[in-house]
């Protein structure tokens, strides 16, 4: 039979191949080693950029950022696995020139270079805006729960310390009642030694309960999660809740590049819209021109803000309607608003007058009286008083919604939307694999600086892309 054969294992060669021809020239991980070596890492403020004259010799900082780039482009995040990797894989042998650092030296610099990889992403944004890849015509804004490292058991609100609480005093005071009893019997099977052990250890675990309280107590925190206390309980869609972090992302909707993120703890996206559209127009230069997100970030407060800024927003209204009947009923929009009066004229033609604020809902309500003789109150309201409320920032909303037009809603879902998904592929499913803040930052860092440089190399090609770094 006639079958291919490889090289006999012992069988010298005269001319032995080089590194470099382990790597295709049209290979991915060119354009990794070529954009490391155009950073001044120094620059970016990256740990050991600097080296001293004594002491052992560190590695440096852009070959570990090349390695952990070439590992969220493959999807591998574990710090094991790369060092096993650096020994077998020719493609980690080119790009790291043979270099093998232990898992530990890698875990360490992800752990402490997070805001330096982060303007490694800020560089790459500025790259692509040279190029051409970005234009900041129009950014959408969406928040998406990816998970801690914790576990969700290790997640407690307060209302779960203080009914865990309940229970063990329940259990100690039946302890308590079962020794009262057997202290007046004279003969009895209870085991005093075993109960007494038992007791201490409710006694003691209460003490811990009770600790945890109080600090929650102190800070005037609602939760706490044991093992990662920088991680919080918060809602994710079908998931329900999870113990994880907020991740927002800015994208560019001329290439679906985003061109800022953040990792937050908030449990909602209502105070994300500025910082995140202020940050968009630094890393775009301030060319950022139209700002689009979805109902989760309408704040008044918010969009007053960043419209001052001369950023044109589009946000939905997330606001309550008259729903009774068929739709007969009038609503908001068919009061006029008087500015000069500061009241409002009804379908009727009469006038309600400011009554009162509720700054809670940072709300304006205006009212009349005699709605029982009007014609048309069949259509307004039940009762004799109608009442109308103004946001404080009634004309900031009111803008962002007639900016949030369907065809743009349609681009927000086509723009954001896919790169979460193709984030949460390359981040372990959404789970994160960092403990801390800080720490799960810089892995979402990296795997947003692995998306964008995995865009461009679609967009443009291995070797388009090297020309223009080169």
């Amino acid at each position: 039979m006639r079958h291919l054969q490889g090289q006999p294992r012992h069988q010298t060669s005269l001319l032995p191949p080089s590194v470099e021809e382990y790597v295709a020239e049209d290979h991915p991980v060119r354009v990794v080693d070529a954009f490391v070596d155009s950073l001044d890492v120094a620059e970016l403020g990256f740990d050991k950029a600097q080296t001293a004259t004594t002491g052992r010799r560190p590695y440096h900082p852009g070959d570990l950022l090349k390695l952990y780039i070439y590992a969220y482009l493959n999807q591998t995040s574990s710090t094991r696995r790369l060092e096993k990797e650096c020994h077998r894989n020719l493609e980690v042998l080119w790009l790291m020139k043979q270099l093998a650092p232990d898992f530990k030296t890698i875990a360490d610099f992800r752990k402490d270079n997070g805001q330096a990889i982060k303007r490694v992403c800020r560089q790459f944004v500025l790259f692509c805006k040279q190029a051409g890849l970005v234009s900041g015509h129009l950014v959408a804004i969406d928040g998406s729960k990816f998970k801690a490292a914790a576990s969700k058991d290790q997640a407690l609100t307060r209302k779960q310390l203080e009914q865990q609480l309940g229970k063990l005093e329940h259990k100690i005071d039946r302890y308590l009642g079962q020794l009262a009893e057997s202290d007046q019997q004279a003969e009895t099977d209870l085991d005093q030694a075993k109960v007494n052990d038992a007791l201490a250890y409710l006694q003691a675990h209460k003490a811990e309960l009770q600790d945890e309280l109080q600090v929650l107590v102190e800070e005037e925190d609602t939760q706490t999660c044991r093992t990662e206390p920088e991680a919080r309980l918060m809602k994710s869609g079908r998931e329900g809740m999870v113990v994880g972090y907020n991740a927002q992302n800015a994208v560019d909707a001329k290439h679906q590049l985003a061109v800022d993120h953040e990792l937050t703890q908030a449990g909602t996206d209502n105070q994300q819209l500025e910082p995140m559209t202020e940050a968009a127009q630094q890393a775009l230069e301030g060319n950022l021109e139209t700002v689009v997100t979805d109902a989760g970030y309408s704040n008044g407060e918010q969009i007053e803000k960043t419209w001052k800024t001369g950023v044109n927003v589009a946000v939905p209204s997330n606001r309550a309607v008259n729903n009774r009947g068929s739709g007969e009923f009038f609503q908001k929009s068919d009061f006029i608003y008087l500015p000069d009066e500061d009241a409002y004229r009804c379908p009727a033609g009469e006038l309600l007058h400011h009554k009162t604020i509720q700054r809670k809902q940072r709300m304006h309500l205006y009212s009349r009286t005699g709605c029982s003789q009007c014609p048309l109150q069949a259509r307004c309201t039940t009762a004799d008083r109608r009442w109308v409320t103004r946001h404080f920032h009634e004309e900031a909303l009111k803008q962002a919604q007639q900016q949030a037009t369907p065809e743009r809603m349609v681009r927000r879902m086509a723009t954001v939307e896919p790169t979460f998904a193709t984030l949460k592929r390359l981040l372990n499913k959404g789970r994160l694999t960092c403990w801390g803040l800080s720490s799960a930052h810089s892995e979402y860092s990296l795997g947003v600086l692995s998306y964008n440089l995995m865009r461009v190399i679609n967009i443009l090609g291995v070797k388009g892309l090297l020309a223009k770094l080169g």
